[in-house]
């Protein structure tokens, strides 16, 4: 379970990123596109909560060998950059940012893996740090969606070996219902929220994270 959950990593970086890197665009010249236009709605709205709850479903399938790993827990998150992603079920695990660093710890494998923010130039990093917006990274277009809902594909502008294409589904009220990532290997990673809140006031303590005593620690 472990390492499925370090192979997730990139994935859960980036819907991270969609979650709380939406900021408002620049003013731009000439008519949008209905799909250009969609999303410069979805970075406005969100750019108002500054920070969020939910609980998630990640669904993981492997285009390899066709397993499906289903995991669940409690997703919070607070500009700038800031994230914790408290899996609960199957296995308990942790990712979490402080705006500075990424930790990633599996108690039953008692390892930590640490990784600078800082630096890093994809897009998911930059989302995160506000330095880009959705259609500064991503070709939009409109997909069929179900009743209710309204639904994106993004393609990287740039080639990248973490993301072959991405499906952002929002409902009626534009919050992010369903993100769907798959990478240039065919593995195919969804993210399901319910129980969304907005400006809950979260407090900055809860993205500090403590090494534990007698674990390893993975830099780089």
């Amino acid at each position: 379970m472990g390492s499925a959950f370090r192979l997730s990593y990139p994935t859960v970086r980036l819907v991270t990123a969609i979650l709380v890197g939406c900021v408002l665009a620049a003013p731009t010249r000439g008519p949008a596109g209905e799909a250009q236009a969609l999303m410069r709605k979805i970075e406005a709205r969100h750019a108002t909560a500054g920070d969020m709850t939910a609980r998630f479903t990640q669904t993981y399938r492997s285009g390899v060998l066709g397993r499906e790993l289903v995991e669940r827990g409690k997703l919070s998150v607070k500009r700038p950059g800031r994230m914790l992603w408290e899996y609960e079920e199957p296995e308990k695990k942790v990712f979490v940012a402080d705006g500075r660093t990424f930790y990633f710890y599996v108690p039953a494998d008692r390892q930590v893996v640490v990784r600078d923010q800082a630096g890093d130039r994809r897009a998911p990093a930059l989302l995160l740090s506000g330095e880009g917006t959705i259609l500064d990274q991503f070709e939009v277009s409109l997909e069929t969606a179900p009743p209710g809902r309204q639904r994106l594909r993004l393609v990287p502008r740039e080639p990248d070996p973490e993301i072959e294409v991405v499906l952002v589904e929002v409902d009626s009220a534009l919050r992010f219902r369903r993100i769907e990532v798959v990478d240039a290997q065919g593995n195919l990673s969804r993210f399901s929220f319910e129980e969304i809140e907005e400006d809950v006031g979260l407090s900055d303590r809860i993205f500090h994270f403590q090494i534990p005593p007698g674990v390893d620690v993975i830099t780089g």
